[in-house]
């Protein structure tokens, strides 16, 4: 019995998860070589996976098998697909069969040549990156070539290029798109005969630089959108803060108040318009920033070193790119300011509302409790009042009661009896009374 069969059970997601780490394999790569990529957004990676397996049917290979990445070999290319978080990324490997000198390029090669264009035109979504990378021999002395057969290719004020990987490569890049095609150009010179794997390695960078560059800075837009919006509610925010200001040690409650409430609602709208602003770019600048990271981490691992006075790739893009991601940054940051002091300005707002809201209540209770006490006053004075009436028409009874006893007791004083029955009568109409108010007080 193998370990692995009395081990326990495994989690239901162990072998996703061990997976993960080769779903992006590089594509094996030959100097010399062309390769070309495309990132495709707006398009379900279904769809661009399905399209990958008509070209494969069309050449009669095999189609790929579904997944996180996919390889169809055709004659001439090789075509690899990958599905990413919000994207589909296509690269072409194409073997330059019969290389030209650097010198003797008429046109910069492109593996975009060896694919029908009827199904590169047929590619679904948008194109948000595109590149050309040219891998050739560095030449017999493992040098770079004289400069102005690297330097027509690219945009001489924008070239950047440097040593990488220990000196193993020579890499150049202007990081422009040139008209006639569209896609960014990569020259990378081989001085020491790089493994497949290790080239291989060497166009997953760049492949991962151009893309995941392009991608984050789809966020500078929204945030260059952002600013002017977020200047207009800082400004709000400030006169209603010393509009609120300006409330303390004014007279004339009322108007207090219905101030207070209008800046409360005045508020609340301006909340609203900051969070909407917030998730309208939340998901692009948090994206922006991890794609900026993934690129910075690329960039190191490289291990540069400057050719000359030969800007880096490094330096290039922090100079080029840092400020539109700082930007970026600066816009997310803002939002959450502008939250936390509307929440502020709210909670001072709110505050003063209840707390006259408590005064009003205060009164209120009081005015209730005088008009409480009045109404007891009215209920003794009637209960007074009641006992008084009570008593005069039960003493008129008696007196009416004790008159015929006179023709029977002639020494008999009615008028003493009368008198008589008085307090007592009173007092006995005053018990009964106070036991009615008890019991109903009761009840």
């Amino acid at each position: 019995m193998s370990v692995y069969a009395i081990q326990p059970a495994d989690h239901p997601l162990r072998r996703a998860l061990a997976d993960e780490v080769h779903a992006r394999p590089p594509a094996p790569v030959t100097v010399p070589a062309a390769v070309s990529c495309l990132a495709l957004f707006e398009v379900d990676a279904d769809t661009v996976f399905d399209h990958v397996a008509q070209l494969a049917l069309r050449f009669a290979v095999e189609p790929p098998v579904g997944g996180g990445h996919a390889i169809v070999e055709l004659p001439d290319v090789r075509v690899k697909w990958e599905r990413h978080g919000e994207f589909s990324s296509l690269t072409f490997v194409r073997p330059l069969r019969d290389p030209r000198p650097l010198a003797e390029l008429v046109e910069f090669p492109t593996a975009l040549e060896a694919l029908p264009a009827d199904w590169l035109a047929a590619l679904p979504g948008r194109t948000v990156a595109a590149a050309d990378i040219v891998l050739l021999p560095a030449g017999d002395e493992g040098s770079a070539p004289r400069w102005e057969q690297v330097q027509r290719w690219f945009l001489r004020d924008a070239m950047a290029g440097s040593s990488v990987l220990d000196e193993a490569a020579l890499v150049f890049t202007d990081f422009v798109l040139p008209e006639d095609s569209g896609r960014t150009r990569w020259l990378v010179l081989d001085r020491h005969g790089m493994s497949r794997a290790q080239t291989a390695r060497v166009v997953q960078r760049i492949i991962e630089i151009e893309i995941y560059r392009m991608t984050a800075l789809l966020a500078f837009p929204l945030a260059r959108a952002a600013f002017p919006e977020l200047n207009r509610i800082e400004q709000r925010l400030a006169e209603i803060t010393a509009a609120t200001a300006a409330l303390h040690g004014r007279g004339e409650p009322r108007q207090t108040q219905d101030e207070e409430r209008r800046l409360l609602d005045e508020l609340t709208r301006v909340a609203s318009e900051v969070e909407r602003s917030v998730a309208a770019t939340s998901f692009r600048f948090s994206a922006g920033q991890a794609y900026w990271d993934i690129v910075q981490s690329r960039v190191r691992e490289f291990r540069e070193q400057r050719i000359g006075d030969l800007r880096t790739l490094g330096g290039f893009l922090s100079r080029r790119l840092a400020p539109a991601m700082n930007s970026c940054a600066a816009a997310a940051r803002r939002q959450e300011e502008l939250s936390a002091r509307i929440e502020r300005a709210s909670a001072l707002l709110r505050t003063r509302v209840d707390v006259a809201r408590e005064e009003q209540n205060q009164q209120l209770l009081a005015a209730m409790e005088r008009r409480g006490k009045i109404a007891l006053r009215l209920q003794q004075t009637v209960e007074g009042l009641s006992v008084a009436a009570l008593t005069y028409y039960l003493v008129g009874l008696v007196g009416y009661g004790v008159k015929p006893l006179k023709q029977v007791f002639p020494a008999l004083n009615t008028d003493w009896v009368v008198a008589a029955s008085i307090p007592v009568l009173a007092f006995v109409v005053w018990r009964a009374v106070g036991r009615l108010r008890h019991k109903l007080m009761d009840d």
